[in-house]
């Protein structure tokens, strides 16, 4: 059965990453275009990043369990790592959403747009440790090549 995690990884991780960068343009150039392109990206990421997650659930079970499974404890806990950076970052994500969805406006109000930067930093940050914990899992550790 063919592998379906790396496959919708990288829409999601570009959009979310994307989304935070126009946040900031929003920002330096107060117009509407990059609020909406922001929020586009951020939506359609979002979505997009539900169904990596799934996909990763589906496919980590698949390597890690059965009687053909090649797994060690040390495994294991990298790919947990993976997980639970990859999930946070989506809640994180989820809730600058819900946020933005909730007041459009936000950007114009300085203590709401402190949270939503707030959010989105660290909503990057941690994307990209659960993106480069995924690397290291097929790069190094070889999961899903074997």
């Amino acid at each position: 059965m063919y592998v379906l995690h790396p496959i919708t990884v990288h829409f999601p991780i570009a959009l979310l990453l994307v989304s935070t960068l126009f946040t900031f343009f929003a920002l330096r150039q107060v117009r509407g275009a990059w609020v909406t392109s922001a929020y586009h990206c951020l939506l359609v990421g979002w979505f997009a990043g539900v169904v990596a997650v799934l996909t990763g659930l589906f496919d980590a079970a698949r390597h890690l369990t059965g009687p053909d499974a090649l797994y060690t404890n040390e495994l294991i806990g990298q790919v947990n790592a993976h997980a639970f950076t990859s999930i946070a970052a989506l809640l994180v994500y989820g809730l600058a959403l819900l946020r933005h969805r909730r007041q459009p406006d936000l950007l114009e109000d300085a203590e709401a747009r402190r949270g939503y930067l707030r959010l989105h930093v660290l909503g990057a940050a941690l994307l990209m440790v659960g993106g480069w914990l995924g690397g290291y899992l097929v790069y190094v550790a070889g999961l899903g090549v074997r």
